[in-house]
């Protein structure tokens, strides 16, 4: 499962255009409410940590690549 658009219903997490009337406990029937400010926090983080690793076009990696046909990468995420 994919974390929710940090900007989604408080409730149940879909965006906004797409929301109309949904139901969800604890809610029930329910419009698009504005998520509170930890929630936006928390969908944020868990969208980050759910995104593939990145990875440099040379390294100490070998992981073949279908950008470059090479097998040299060198993991980035680290880097910060």
């Amino acid at each position: 499962m994919t974390a929710p658009n940090p900007m989604g219903c408080r409730w149940c997490g879909i965006d906004r255009r797409e929301h109309m009337q949904q139901w969800k406990p604890p809610a029930g029937w329910h419009q698009w409410t504005q998520p509170t400010q930890d929630q936006i926090k928390d969908r944020m983080r868990a969208r980050r940590v759910a995104r593939p690793k990145r990875v440099r076009h040379s390294g100490p990696d070998t992981k073949f690549c279908v950008l470059c046909l090479s097998g040299e990468h060198q993991r980035i995420d680290e880097e910060e």
